[in-house]
């Protein structure tokens, strides 16, 4: 498997899914929660993210992404998980 269909993989059976469950989870909270301005912020940023990832699986799929982008969101997500587990 190549970089490109690793990150492909990983993007579809993890990445999103979890990008997916935050907004969900962010959207429950908002509803309870409605004046909280930081769930809000959150929010954006999570759809922004998978705005960003959404259109990464759309170059992937149209065969537009350099195995170098590959590598270099490859290297962002793995850095992601490291600082995820220092937590």
């Amino acid at each position: 498997m190549n970089k490109i269909e690793e990150l492909e993989k990983l993007l579809r059976t993890d990445v999103l899914v979890e990008v997916n469950e935050e907004i969900k989870a962010l959207d429950k909270l908002i509803s309870k929660n409605k004046d909280n301005e930081d769930y809000k912020i959150e929010l954006d940023y999570m759809l922004d993210v998978k705005k960003f990832y959404d259109e990464v699986l759309l170059h992937i799929e149209k065969n537009k992404l350099s195995l170098e982008d590959a590598v270099n969101i490859l290297q962002d997500l793995e850095d992601m998980r490291a600082e995820d587990d220092e937590v």
